[in-house]
């Protein structure tokens, strides 16, 4: 509710009226001053006439604050001292807060309204103001803690149990390829959702991290992690693994809930030197639930020591029924929360696992929203072809769409192992079906396709796509893997990352690169790919693409700290990728990562400001050249980089 006060009253709007911050803050915008003397009392008592549920107020249960903005010097004295009082009488529950306004306040009127100098801010501490709210921020309240997170996924305590022993030696990758692809893939490792502990054992078991280590509190971390992991030479100790896992499970400070479903799934062949069953009986007659599973055919797996361990068929698999793995394996995870009824004013932001899969040329992009999304979902850059966009009417709350190779920016790339293709492309989450807001979201979406690829089919590949090669620029925050930045405030460090999907014997190089907002446009890098200022951009990192053998995706990346342009709120990043094969005899072979030694500028020279890009066309020495850019990027500014105290100073 806000009222407005002079000499008279006017109630603006009551707590009916809106229900979001846009629209409040919108309404807050269009407000007029309004001439007249000063009659705080009046305000006060008109205030009281109008705090009643017919406006909208809700009952004492509810905490209220009363914000008072006003110099103090009122012309209805005592009567202001009075009708705060009389506000406390009728409403016990009220706190009176007040921002003196203006170079001269009346101190010791407000602290008469207040009761509290700590309740009351003026222009010369106005730093205290926001930490004023913080007890208001982030509180939810609830009759009953719901059993999962706000509308999205189960949740599960699970101690992933890897055999890295040497009798699955050469099937370790395969183990942990599983255990990303098909295990952690598909469910959501939250704080409130699923919570993951790591075990590997060969002769003797080795715990990675507990459920409440916040490292690897999310996928992407758990991800990484399980990339790192190496076999062990030595005996297979199934049974002591098991022992660990039950520590684990009973141990309170490991992080575990209570009343949460326990899980432990068993990646192993089987064959362990000493028999599982009286420790996987253990943890059974406890309550925990059990997966086996093995990635290799019988009569190599011991499918019986498979059965003592889950002690349930249907929680035993091979390669003869591992399709049948998610079937089973989404009754403990995945999107569900029985009885939990959603605010009619929840927001339909991404809650819960998102879905990806890939087939031989296309891939299924699934997410889940906290309501029914109206709006729409399209890969990046491509909002106006049909193909690669999904328009969302609000029905639903699940929402999928799929791209085909060769459309919508969709990267397909072969593995260096040559064992199927990685594809990537950029998602965006438009939550208004007209106009980008704050509220949406860009997700990079990535996903593995296995499918043995030949010598002969890589080399066709290559003959016949470069001229196909597709090359994206997006920026990212907290790592080039991570979520896609969609805007940033001054100061906060954001990743440039470029990435092709180019044939495995060409590399990139990126060069020519530009800041561009409304009015200015500035060259960050030079055609060699050298950094012309380190304040705006250093030398991007060629480490992912020049690494020998090289692991995971090629990408060439670098850090930058955010800056904006003044008068600008606006940036989009443009540059130019030039591609070589590095199989040739190519002067551009020698020319990626680039050598900058002798190119940086006198930082006193500052940066070129030019009107427009380079010429276009194949840089000279390389195989192609193509332009890229970045999707816009709104900028704020940082609150800190604002003195608490205009200053004023005179030369």
């Amino acid at each position: 509710m806000l009222i407005q006060f002079s000499g008279v009253q006017h109630m603006e709007f009551d707590f009916h009226k809106f229900t979001n911050r846009d629209d409040l803050l919108s309404a807050l915008s269009v407000l007029r001053h309004v001439s007249g003397i000063t009659r705080v009392g009046g305000a006060f008592e008109f205030a009281i006439s109008k705090m009643t549920a017919e406006h909208g107020m809700r009952d004492s249960t509810v905490p209220k604050v009363v914000y008072l903005l006003s110099d103090g010097r009122t012309h209805d004295y005592p009567k202001d001292e009075e009708m705060a009082n009389l506000m406390r009488k009728k409403f016990p529950n009220v706190e009176i807060w007040a921002y003196g306004t203006g170079e001269y306040v009346a101190m010791s009127e407000l602290l008469k309204i207040t009761r509290d100098d700590s309740k009351i801010v003026t222009n010369k501490n106005l730093t205290l103001l926001e930490p004023m709210f913080d007890s208001w921020k982030g509180t939810e309240v609830c009759e009953k803690l719901p059993v999962c997170i706000k509308g999205s996924d189960k949740p599960l305590d699970m101690v992933l149990v890897i055999d890295a022993s040497e009798s699955v030696d050469k099937l370790f990758h395969e183990q942990v390829h599983f255990a990303i692809e098909r295990i952690v893939q598909n469910m959501n490792i939250h704080p409130d959702a699923v919570r993951l502990a790591l075990i590997t054992y060969s002769g003797q078991p080795y715990l990675h991290f507990k459920f409440n280590n916040v490292k690897y509190g999310n996928n992407s971390a758990v991800i990484r992690y399980l990339n790192t992991l190496r076999s062990i030479k030595g005996t297979t100790s199934t049974h002591l693994a098991l022992h660990d896992a039950y520590e684990l499970l009973t141990d309170k400070t490991s992080g575990i809930r209570e009343g949460v479903p326990k899980l432990v799934m068993v990646l192993t062949d089987g064959h362990s030197q000493r028999s599982p069953r009286a420790l996987a009986n253990r943890l059974l007659a406890e309550g925990f639930e059990i997966f086996a599973l093995s990635m290799t055919y019988p009569p190599h797996v011991d499918e019986h020591e498979l059965l003592h361990i889950a002690g349930n068929k249907s929680h035993v698999f091979t390669p003869q029924n591992i399709q049948d793995f998610e079937k089973e394996f989404m009754n403990y995870v995945g999107f569900s929360c029985a009885g939990m009824e959603l605010g009619p004013n929840s927001e339909p932001r991404v809650r819960g696992a998102t879905d990806v899969t890939c087939g031989p040329n296309s891939l299924t992009f699934t997410v889940r929203t906290q309501k029914p999304m109206k709006g729409l979902m399209y890969a990046q850059q491509f909002h106006d072809d049909s193909k690669c966009v999904l328009v969302t009417d609000g029905s639903n709350r699940e929402i999928s769409i799929t791209f085909l190779e060769g459309t919508c920016g969709l990267l397909k790339i072969p593995s260096f192992r040559r064992d199927g293709y990685t594809y990537n492309v950029t998602v965006i989450l438009q939550f208004h079906p007209l106009i980008i807001t704050r509220a949406d979201q860009g997700l990079d979406v990535s996903c593995f396709y296995n499918q043995p690829i030949s010598l002969q089919e890589i080399g066709r590949s290559s003959l016949k796509k470069l001229t196909d090669t597709q090359c994206s620029y997006r920026l990212h925050r907290f790592g080039p893997n991570e979520c896609v930045a969609l805007d940033a405030k001054v100061g906060e460090s954001i990743y440039h990352k470029w990435e092709c999907d180019a044939p495995p014997n060409f590399y990139y190089l990126v060069h020519d690169c530009y800041a561009k907002s409304e009015r200015k446009n500035i060259q960050i890098l030079d055609s060699d790919g050298c950094e012309i200022d380190a304040h705006f951009l250093e030398t991007p990192n060629y480490s992912q693409v020049t690494a020998k053998p090289r692991k995971g995706d090629s990408y060439v990346w670098q850090e930058m700290s955010v800056f904006k342009f003044p008068g600008d709120y606006n940036v989009v990043f443009q540059c130019k990728i030039s591609l070589c094969d590095m199989e040739s005899d190519d002067e551009c072979t020698k020319q990626i990562p680039p050598k900058c030694a002798s190119h940086a500028l006198n930082s006193a020279e500052g940066p070129k400001r030019l009107k427009r890009m380079s010429s276009g066309g194949t840089k000279p020495g390389f195989s192609m050249t193509v332009d890229v850019e970045t999707r816009t990027l709104n900028v704020l500014e940082n609150e800190a980089i604002r003195p608490p105290v205009p200053s004023n100073t005179a030369t």
